[in-house]
């Protein structure tokens, strides 16, 4: 790439989501959303110590800019 080439711009935004299970009724909800892994697992840990009998986990999604 030349210095006068310019990049590509990402139209995607990469995110972790921590989500939690309510039932059949309603299914995974989101619960936190960042773009740092680290502070995702230490959210997930967090619900997971506060909110005991509900299932949690994390996952990876990208969401279009605007």
């Amino acid at each position: 790439m030349t210095a006068t080439a310019t990049r590509k711009r990402n139209k995607y935004t990469y995110i972790w989501v921590v989500q939690g299970y309510y039932g059949p009724g309603h299914g995974w909800e989101d619960l936190t959303a960042t773009e740092d892994r680290k502070e995702a697992r230490t959210d997930l840990k967090a619900y997971r110590e506060n909110v005991p009998g509900i299932a949690h986990r994390m996952i990876h999604r990208r969401e279009l800019n605007a």
